[in-house]
């Protein structure tokens, strides 16, 4: 879970826009706090810029964050009671 400071931040940062170019959009997400800011500037995109493209591009890195997050937790063993008992 993300901490309060983290969203704090994440929202100081969200009326500053964000473009940024092909080849620094192809970094992966590395943290939940960085998936947050990603969302939320995917919405920025599409509500301030009309740029869909943009947004779908950070939509998609979130995807992949999501997957990874997923199959390490699936992974956990601490997990292992609830794969059993769904």
């Amino acid at each position: 879970m993300i901490r309060r400071e983290r969203v704090e931040a994440v929202r100081e940062r969200a009326d500053e826009p964000v473009c940024l170019d092909n080849a620094a959009m192809r970094a992966r997400v590395g943290s939940e706090a960085e998936c947050l800011e990603q969302i939320l500037e995917a919405f920025r995109d599409i509500a301030d810029r009309d740029d869909i493209h943009q947004a779908a591009e950070r939509l998609t890195r979130v995807q992949e964050w999501i997957r990874r997050a997923a199959e390490l937790a699936a992974a956990d063993p601490i997990f292992a009671g609830l794969r059993f008992a769904s």
